[in-house]
């Protein structure tokens, strides 16, 4: 079991062994916000129907619904709730979780909704209950730009949830993965599984795997002139003949303003996305273009 999972069951624990779904979120997503520094959290969240959400975490508690740990319903239930989930934790988090509940146990369904709202308003974006919980307050909005614009972004040592909220934030309309074979031993990030995220959150996604490079290709990778000689090989090959491949993206541009070529590498100098990304500027010279 991971120790976000154990922390999982500690708050739930600490609830008296069972909340409402919404409820868990919210009190995770504070928990995570209030007593995890940032960039060592457990969780990320995302903006959605209800505010913040974990994809992550959902995965998370499903794999301990079947472990038989609780139960997931319109409550969560701990299954045993003679175990003491709170001592699974490190002396330091296990008193952080006790006084977590103490101050926020006080707050429950919608006042628990508007006390997240208030404080962390990005999170309202996507809400589908916003006017329900502010009927006369107008909407939070981020300002991003809405120019023509080419990015490339890695989800390497990312979340799902950190990756979506990083095409969120720069008003990313749809995500073109270039992978030749899109699956990943991580949550989220399989084909499948990142078409449906990305577009539960209003993000188009399509997979052309023609730009992609053989996974026997990429072995024996271990210096940046592995990497080059890598990639200029394939500029010389799969590259020189995808220009139907490579339209296609600029057509997609002209049609979604903002898009993002996506594969692993989190150093786009390590990835062949860059080289796509280069010759797509050559093919329109105006087009502007940002690793993120």
């Amino acid at each position: 079991m991971f120790y976000r999972q154990k922390l999982m069951l500690a708050l739930l624990d600490a609830f008296d062994g069972e909340l409402e779904r919404t409820d868990f979120q919210k009190y995770l997503f504070l928990y995570t916000q209030i007593c995890q520094p940032e960039g060592k959290r457990d969780y990320d969240f995302v903006p959605y129907k209800y505010g913040c959400f974990s994809f992550q975490s959902y995965a998370d508690l499903r794999n301990l619904e079947a472990s038989n740990y609780l139960t997931y319903s319109e409550n969560l239930k701990l299954i045993d709730k003679d175990t003491n989930y709170i001592s699974l934790l490190d002396s330091s988090d296990r008193n952080k979780v006790v006084k977590f509940k103490e101050m926020y146990s006080k707050y429950k369904g919608d006042d628990l909704i508007r006390y997240v709202y208030e404080r962390y308003p990005y999170y309202t974006l996507n809400s589908e209950i916003y006017e329900r919980i502010f009927p006369t307050k107008q909407r939070y909005t981020l300002e991003v730009s809405e120019e023509e614009r080419l990015f490339t972004i890695g989800y390497e040592a990312n979340s799902v949830d950190t990756y979506i909220n990083r095409l969120i934030k720069n008003n990313i309309k749809l995500v073109c993965d270039v992978r030749r074979n899109p699956i990943s031993r991580k949550y989220g990030f399989s084909k499948s599984s990142m078409q449906n995220l990305i577009e539960r959150v209003g993000i188009k996604y399509i997979n052309i795997p023609q730009l992609g490079i053989a996974s026997e290709q990429r072995t024996e990778l271990n210096t940046l002139a592995d990497y080059n000689k890598l990639f200029n090989q394939y500029e010389k090959t799969t590259l020189l003949h995808s220009e139907t491949y490579l339209q296609q993206i600029l057509d997609l541009i002209k049609q979604y303003k903002r898009v993002a070529l996506t594969c692993f590498e989190a150093d786009y100098h390590m990835c062949h996305r860059a080289r796509v990304a280069n010759a797509l500027v050559k093919m329109q010279k105006n087009l502007v273009l940002e690793h993120i």
